[in-house]
């Protein structure tokens, strides 16, 4: 089946269809800002479509086939014309991202540019190697600066909209790939240097002056640097830490939920609640009782 958002706008999902920019050979143009739990996409297809998504930060879950990708900050991840796609079991948690559809039907016309132009975007679009790919801050500031202009409406931003946007399509064969089946590298050795401290001390209170200090960065480069090189912020980044090991306690022991939370690093077993429902919309509870139904289904 084919699922098309409607046009919306809305604090948290703000969508522009063809219909209102009228610009050819771009379908939906979307900027999704969750800061709650969602319902995952089902399986679907698009028609002559190449779907992108570009992560701006959190993290966002994909299947195509019985392939399962996790895709970050600064991640782009594509698919291809009809095929099926979908975002898993589970709710997705909350996660900022562009997403935007390329209609490649009419090569010779895409975002109403010349045939030269528009051949070469195409030849871009049916040659991706790797449908997961790694962009940088720059990269990311062509795709708001592109949805900003378009979504206002005045035919001379539409235009300025569509050159930011043909310049991030061009950059594609730049990107690095991501590749799942390994570790995700990290280049800066002053990040590695402070992912390792967190690694042995998450579930204790950590300040961020003080993770800058391990890094040799100042405060506010250090949370710019942690950004690109993770693809979460420190502070997320320690949550979901925390929460990822809370949720195997859930999933494994039978420890009391507030003895769980404080294992974890979390203030109080509400704090873990409210993190936990924010991040799945499962309680404690639901998330243990649901997440062993799975696990027994698929003989685990």
């Amino acid at each position: 089946m084919e699922i098309f958002d409607e046009s919306c706008w809305e604090e948290h999902k703000k969508v522009i269809t063809r219909k209102e920019h009228g610009i050819p050979g771009l379908g939906n143009f979307a900027y999704w800002n969750m800061a709650h739990a969602t319902p995952p996409t089902p399986h679907h297809h698009h028609s002559d479509i190449v779907e992108i998504h570009c992560l701006v930060k959190g993290k966002r879950l994909s299947v195509v086939g019985e392939e399962t990708f996790t895709v970050t900050g600064n991640e782009m991840f594509a698919t291809f014309p009809y095929e099926p796609h979908h975002n898993g079991s589970y709710n997705l948690s909350p996660c900022t991202f562009f997403g935007l559809q390329i209609n490649i039907k009419d090569p010779g016309h895409i975002l109403g540019l010349n045939r030269e132009y528009s051949l070469a975007i195409h030849r871009i679009l049916t040659n991706i190697d790797h449908r997961h790919l790694r962009f940088t801050s720059s990269d990311q500031l062509l795709l708001k600066q592109a949805f900003d202009n378009i979504s206002d409406g005045d035919p001379d931003a539409l235009m300025l909209g569509v050159q930011y946007l043909s310049c991030f399509l061009f950059k594609i064969p730049e990107f690095i790939p991501v590749r799942e089946e390994e570790e995700k590298k990290i280049q800066d050795p002053n990040i590695k240097r402070v992912l390792e401290h967190i690694e042995n001390s998450y579930k204790e209170s950590l300040l961020l002056k003080e993770l800058a200090a391990i890094s040799g960065y100042s405060l506010s480069r250090f949370k710019i640097k942690f950004k690109e090189e993770v693809g979460l912020t420190p502070a997320n980044y320690i949550t979901f830490k925390k929460l990822e090991y809370a949720k195997q306690l859930l999933r494994t022991t039978e420890l009391p939920v507030t003895q769980i939370a404080l294992d974890a690093g979390f203030s109080s077993s509400n704090y873990f609640s409210t993190v936990l429902r924010n991040q799945s919309s499962y309680s404690p509870s639901e998330y243990r009782r649901i997440s062993r139904e799975r696990m027994q289904m698929s003989g685990e």
